[in-house]
């Protein structure tokens, strides 16, 4: 356990919560918080970040301890385009929770959140989720835990765990107990009389109340009336609410916030630091020359470029409702395509489809231009000036789906490549007649198969002399439409040179793709 120094005090543990999509990350965050955000999400999957501060007694508590402790919980998305976010989520907390079903066991983007955890080196705790169901099997969920190298309490290993209904609430008050049984091991403390400093979670636009983003405070103290400078960002103290909405004057560490007033749209992940004043944030922000550059809350791509010319980009426009939003899609439009088709974003931001949005996409001279929203709406400006230069606007509110649509739109507009597909090889054994551009061989196939109306590469000496089309071929003198492996045949093949004893013949057809 850390020795506390003069000047610090305990504080709560920021805990974060990962795995799989649809393994009750949300659900058990409901229970604990006694409230219900699932119903909230789009398709019952959290689509964004949120952080919820809540208070636990722990089992055994005097008298004296019954008042609580408070932990902060950080909500993160499990489908695989929040990879990043979940990155972040386990960057800024204490101590992570690896929710796993006991109906369905270790997924691919349980993987991913145990790989973001020992990425961050922070200590865990595995909530074996799901028990109430008829088809759990917690045994099994160990087992496959334990051959990605997590070795539970109790069972040879040293990492906690729960077995854990988060729609019951069986085994969740233990799981609590774990959780601040290990922030207790690790010897959390924080200093009060210093300047707030932390980490910005999400932001997004207010139509009302202009740029918001969600804080939470690792160290220190914000006071109503101080500036904070999140990386570019600058917004003074004014208007900041706790978890619940509440409006409050000041906030500690280990608290999520939500202040109002920026100046630019801040960067989820950036670290943040508060100040006495506007003018001490502004002179900070000057005086930074480390900070990075924020994903754009207008990005654009130039196009025409050698890279850009090199194979088809189907270019599209991009509005989400926050940052990590607009991150997570990013990141998947990134991954969709091949070699030879791809997506290209054209510009890029937060807020609702506006008629400049639409002209970007107009701009494009390609066909077709697509303008893409996540949880925003489009403007009537927009509307009309989409229809009237026929540019698709498509609305979502599950990135899934968006990424779904994307990858079929790309699929129809790419153009159309004929390829070759390489089927098989014979020897030619000998050449029986050549009159003009017919030739009738026969030979043995080396592999694969050779077939009717199929094109031949003929090598001769590992030299490709020509390519030439198979127009008939003969197994036992009858006609088939092909022969396989170590099958003799006689072919009568189309072509403007001379075949010779010994060539190899390569057999392929094209493909459209």
């Amino acid at each position: 356990m850390a020795t506390k120094t003069p000047g610090t005090t305990e504080r709560p543990p920021i805990v974060v919560v990962l795995g799989h999509v649809d393994h009750g990350k949300s659900t058990l965050l409901d229970f604990i918080r006694k409230s219900n955000t699932v119903l909230g999400e789009a398709g019952g999957i959290t689509q964004h970040i949120a952080a919820y501060e809540v208070k636990h007694v722990p089992k055994g508590t005097s008298s004296e301890g019954a008042a609580g402790k408070n932990i902060t919980f950080i909500d993160t998305p499990g489908h695989a385009a929040f990879k990043a976010i979940r990155a972040r989520g386990a960057n800024v907390a204490d101590i992570a929770i690896l929710v796993v079903a006991a109906d369905d066991g270790v997924k691919a983007q349980t993987l991913e959140a145990l790989a973001s955890i020992k990425e961050a080196k922070i200590p865990f705790i595995v909530a074996i989720n799901k028990i109430d169901k008829p088809n759990a099997n917690v045994e099994r969920t160990q087992g496959a835990l334990m051959e990605q190298g997590v070795y539970l309490e109790k069972l040879g290993g040293d990492v906690p765990w729960a077995a854990i209904s988060a729609k019951t609430g069986a085994g969740v008050e233990e799981l609590l107990d774990l959780i601040l049984l290990v922030a207790e091991v690790e010897g959390l403390t924080g200093d009060k009389t210093l300047p707030a400093e932390g980490y910005c979670i999400e932001a997004h636009r207010d139509q009302k109340r202009g740029i918001a983003a969600t804080l939470i405070i690792t160290n220190g103290t914000l006071l109503q009336g101080q500036a904070l400078c999140v990386g570019h960002a600058i917004a003074p103290v004014r208007i900041m609410e706790n978890h619940a909405g509440a409006v409050i004057r000041q906030a500690s560490f280990s608290s999520p916030v939500l202040l109002t007033g920026f100046d630019k749209l801040p960067v989820a992940g950036e670290y943040f630091r508060a100040y006495k004043s506007k003018r001490d944030a502004e002179e900070a922000r000057s005086a930074s020359m480390s900070e990075r550059t924020p994903v754009a809350h207008v990005k654009r791509i130039e196009q025409g470029s050698e890279e850009e010319l090199e194979h088809f980009k189907m270019p599209i426009v991009v509005r989400a409702d926050t940052t990590g939003s607009l991150e997570a899609i990013m990141h998947e439009a990134a991954r969709i395509g091949d070699e030879h088709a791809r997506i290209a974003i054209v510009l890029s931001g937060i807020g609702n489809i506006s008629e400049n949005d639409v002209k970007a996409a107009a701009s494009t001279n390609t066909t077709p231009a697509v303008v893409v929203g996540f949880n925003v709406q489009a403007d009537a400006m927009a509307l009309e000036r989409a229809r009237q230069h026929g540019i698709r606007i498509e609305q979502f509110d599950i990135i899934y789906r968006l990424v779904e649509r994307l990858e079929e739109i790309l699929r129809e507009s790419a153009p159309k490549r004929i390829v070759e597909d390489i089927v098989g090889s014979a020897r030619v054994a000998k050449c029986f007649s050549s009159r003009k551009e017919s030739h009738v061989v026969g030979g043995v196939v080396i592999e694969g198969y050779l077939a009717r109306n199929a094109y031949v590469r003929v090598s001769r000496r590992g030299q490709v002399i020509g390519v030439g089309k198979i127009k008939n071929i003969q197994s036992h003198k009858q006609d088939v439409e092909r022969v396989d492996t170590s099958g003799e045949f006689g072919a009568q093949i189309e072509a403007v040179f001379e075949i010779a004893q010994g060539d190899i013949l390569q057999c392929f057809i094209t493909v459209s793709k």
